[in-house]
Parts: structure tokens; C-alpha cells; sequence
């Protein structure tokens, strides 16, 4: 372990940990269930504070953009344009429901290497949550059928095709 890093006293009793920016934590020795309605910073259960001594933190720089994290379990992603990963290949779709694991989504079918459009009958299926990649904007239509993803949201997507 590196000597400059500073240890997080009573480390052994910690039973939750926090972390809500770089560097810096709220922890406590009983967990609370806050966090599971998405309340990450209560002070339930006598919640202490530590903060790293982090000397370069992007968060500070006013030019610096934290990107969204998505709350996929929220109804709010519910209508919006995902990109899901199966059997090693990206499709777009438009998220129908959401629980706790997985989303039911509606997918395009693919055509060209960005290119997609809506097959005949719905495909419309369950996908856990750790194969939904992103939240993406609508695809643009190319075609009377066919429907692209805009060129720099498929450069960062490309790569988790195989």
C-alpha cells in the first residue's frame, strides 16, 4: 500500500461506504436502506465524512462535465433510445419498461454497420441492465427504412462488437 495514501480511520467497523465526487467519502458503521431510493447523502445512522488529500481534481475545473449517470431502474428512461449489446452485436431500440434488473426494450435489426430499421413484427424482449450500453439520440432516418446512428455516438460504440 502507498505511504501517501492517507487511511480511513476505523476502517474495520466500516459497513457502507459512499462516494458521491473524487476523493471524498461519507461512510458509517450500520447501513442504512437511504441509498436504495437513490438518497446517497443522509445522515442516518450517525454518517461521518472523509475526505482524501486528491491534488488534481477534474471535477474542479469549470470547464469539466460530469457525464449523467442513468438511473435505469427510474421510469424516466422509459421512451428513450438505448444501444444494447447480444450476442456481441450493438442494436438500437426504445426502452418499454423498466424493473429493478432488467429493461424491456424494442429493437431495430441491423443491416449495415450503422444502419438498422424495424423488422415487420416487434422484437421486443427483457435485457438485464448490464447489456443496455447507453441512452443514445433517435437514429436519423437514411432510407424510407433504414435508420442510422449518428457517426460519433457509433465511433464510441463500435468497439464493443466483436
Amino acid at each position: 500500500m502507498p505511504s501517501d495514501i492517507p487511511a480511513v480511520p476505523t476502517t474495520m467497523r466500516i459497513h457502507q461506504v459512499v462516494t458521491l465526487s473524487p476523493g471524498k467519502i461519507r461512510y458509517r458503521d450500520v447501513s442504512c436502506m437511504c441509498s436504495s431510493n437513490g438518497n446517497l447523502e443522509c445522515d442516518c445512522q450517525k454518517t461521518k465524512s472523509f475526505t482524501f488529500n486528491a491534488t488534481d481534481d477534474p471535477t474542479e475545473d469549470p470547464n469539466h462535465k460530469t457525464p449523467e449517470v442513468v438511473q435505469w431502474h427510474s421510469p424516466e428512461v422509459v421512451g428513450k433510445w438505448c444501444v444494447l449489446v447480444y450476442d456481441h452485436i450493438i442494436y438500437p431500440g426504445i426502452i418499454q419498461e423498466v424493473n429493478e434488473t432488467h429493461c424491456q426494450v424494442k429493437c431495430m435489426h441491423k443491416v449495415g454497420s450503422s444502419r438498422f430499421f424495424w423488422p415487420s413484427r416487434d422484437d421486443l424482449h427483457w435485457y438485464p441492465l448490464q447489456d443496455v450500453l447507453t441512452l443514445i439520440p433517435p437514429p436519423e432516418n437514411v432510407t424510407s427504412r433504414h435508420m442510422a446512428i449518428a457517426r460519433e455516438v457509433w465511433d464510441t460504440l463500435a468497439s464493443h462488437e466483436k
